[in-house]
């Protein structure tokens, strides 16, 4: 299988940063998984080439994973302006060198920075392959969150790229279960998002070393070393850390080790200088392969975010990291995160912000190293057992190859995608003309018969299981019994609602639902919100389409049919839907209210509720 991957911001072993992707991408070459990476061809840390450029883009193969890098105006931590300068130039040019990347079977697409998703959609699409869209930050709501995005028109035409992507792509695997629960409120269906949170490379890491090296290359001697190793970016609240070394600045023993490069790094060794530090050292940017050796020189480590309450979703990698050398951490940061620790007993929590509370769990445990080697032991053992990189690789996996082989290029895949909703309106507007005589004369009966309202609305699940709201001809009275509770429905069907249902002509209006796209003329039939929690995970993919005004179910029995036959015609429908199919569909929807057949579930004057599978 051939994966191609694009994201700006990928890290070798060989530079500073996360190297997700790259473990991933070295695990599955075991399982005949080969990855092509479009990448920047410019550091993500510190805004330098990390290649000798060689045209618009270069070829560089690092350990059996063939990398893309894609020229990029080097502008990122100029301004904000500039830096959407850099994103846009990746953009163009990640196109161009997915198109020469050779064979895909599946593109996947990783956020943020969210253009480059935007890349993976178009190299997906002209590829005609599926798209698999990564969730690594809840963005544009981050920014957001930070000030960083403040434009109301920005703001919603980020939402609206956000929402986009998210329609577009066949899957969303996401790297922290909050993500995954702020996508399901957004209204993406459960079964669409995975989780495989972000985790380490645990073997990369010896929790029995002394760092030795390190100590004597940063003086930190016999030291009770504190490490903070990352971005040193605005998100990073690094200004707090460096308060809390002030706090601690008369005690001897202690040392913080500041390791990384960001936008931030000139104002913090400037801000360390003007308060005279002198238990502060900065490392600079060092690459993941250093960062054991590192890390096994700590004897603890600080993770530390602004206290934003989105962060509080956040999976950091850095702490995964710690967790494997088998070093407590301070951790300031809320939410998600903390479970993890707290779970593991591998840290101690600090309050976002609190720099008087983070200078006393770090002199508190430089006074119990005993406790701190004990709780960096509990996290290496945690860790390994719950977030190691091998087992999420076979879990990304197995991902992979399900959604490639259930997204297969084709006629029927231009059918399902555009053809479709052509064939919708090519269709329903001529239908809507013809039949205006008739829909005028039912509302007008309709009206008089049963009064105001004319037509019947209710919210119904669509594709993804997105709400809309259905639009049918009224059938049944409001009549409630002597203590005000409703009656069944065989009591409030009236004469004209039977006949109106035996013609099908209570069906006229959900027309309109086709033709504002919420419907199709074929497709599952959309039935109640409250079933959503009711179905089988096979029951459910009946949503991977558009309902329809007519389906596979209808033609084949209709109401007669049983919940567990009618919903295993809709998934035979999703799995094999064409044009051919739906054309036969519809003329033989014809033929059966022509016929005035199956309207009704036998001794049932509607369809009794589902209830479940067993």
């Amino acid at each position: 299988m051939n994966i191609l991957l694009i994201h700006q911001a990928f890290v070798s072993p060989n530079e500073a940063g996360g190297t997700r992707h790259y473990e991933l991408a070295r695990c599955l070459l075991d399982r005949d998984i080969r990855f092509t990476i479009v990448a920047s061809d410019l550091s993500y840390l510190s805004g330098q080439r990390v290649t000798a450029r060689a045209g618009l883009v270069t070829e560089q193969p690092i350990d059996g994973i063939r990398v893309l890098r894609a020229y990029t105006i080097p502008a990122l931590h100029r301004s904000f302006f500039h830096r959407l300068v850099s994103y846009l130039s990746f953009m163009l040019t990640a196109v161009w060198a997915a198109l020469r990347a050779g064979p895909a079977d599946l593109v996947i697409g990783t956020t943020p920075p969210i253009f480059q998703a935007v890349s993976a959609w178009v190299a997906a699409l002209l590829r005609r392959k599926p798209l698999l869209l990564e969730v690594r930050d809840l963005w544009p709501a981050f920014a957001i969150d930070m000030g960083v995005l403040k434009n109301p028109i920005l703001i919603r035409l980020a939402r609206g790229l956000e929402r986009f992507l998210y329609a577009r792509a066949a899957h969303i695997v996401v790297n922290s279960p909050a993500y995954r629960d702020d996508l399901i409120a957004k209204g993406i269906p459960p079964r669409k998002i995975s989780l495989i949170p972000n985790g380490v490379d645990s073997a990369m890491f010896d929790p029995q070393a002394s760092g030795a090296a390190a100590r004597t290359q940063f003086g930190l001697g016999e030291k009770f070393a504190v490490v903070y190793a990352g971005a040193l970016g605005q998100a990073n609240d690094l200004g707090t850390l460096l308060r809390a070394a002030d706090r601690l600045r008369d005690e001897p023993d202690i040392h913080f080790l500041i390791v990384g490069d960001g936008k931030e790094r000139p104002n913090l060794e400037a801000q360390a200088a003007a308060l005279h530090l002198p238990n502060v050292t900065f490392a600079g940017p060092q690459p993941k392969n250093a960062m054991p050796g590192i890390l096994a020189a700590a004897d603890a480590c600080v993770a530390i975010l602004q206290n934003i309450p989105m962060f509080r979703t956040t999976y950091p990698n850095k702490v995964f990291d710690y967790m494997a050398a088998a070093r407590p951490t301070v951790l300031a940061i809320d939410g998600v995160i903390r479970q993890v620790v707290e779970a593991a007993g591998g840290g101690v929590f600090v309050p976002p912000g609190d720099d008087a509370a983070l200078a006393e769990a770090v002199l508190a445990l430089s006074r119990e190293r005993e406790q701190a080697r004990q709780m960096g032991a509990a996290a290496r053992e945690y860790v390994v057992q719950h977030f190691d990189r091998r087992q999420q690789a076979e879990q990304f996996a197995a991902l992979a190859q399900q959604v490639a082989r259930k997204h297969i290029w084709g006629w029927n895949w231009l059918y399902r995608h555009f053809g479709k909703r052509a064939l919708d309106l090519t269709l329903t507007l001529p239908a809507l003309i013809v039949l205006l005589p008739v829909i005028l004369v039912v509302a007008l009966a309709v009206r008089m018969k049963l009064g105001a309202p004319v037509l019947f609305r209710q919210q119904r699940p669509g594709l993804n299981e997105l709400p809309f709201t259905l639009l049918k001809f009224r059938t049944m009275t409001d009549a409630r019994d002597a203590d005000g509770r409703i009656l069944p429905d065989a009591a409030r069907l009236t004469p004209l609602g039977q006949f109106l249902r035996r013609a099908s002509l209570d069906e006229l209006p959900t027309l309109l639902n086709v033709l504002r796209g919420e419907m199709s003329l074929v497709g599952p039939r959309p039935l109640l919100m409250r079933y959503l929690d009711r179905y089988t995970p096979e029951q459910a993919r009946r949503h991977e389409v558009k309902p329809g005004v007519t389906g596979w179910a209808q033609i084949n029995g209709r109401n007669t049919l049983s919940w567990e036959e009618k919903f295993a015609l809709d998934v035979w429908y999703v799995d094999h839907l064409s044009l051919w199919l739906d054309l036969k569909i519809i003329f033989l929807t014809i033929l059966k209210v022509l016929r005035r057949e199956g309207i009704n579930h036998p001794g049932q004057a509607t369809m009794e509720e589902f209830i479940g599978s067993h």
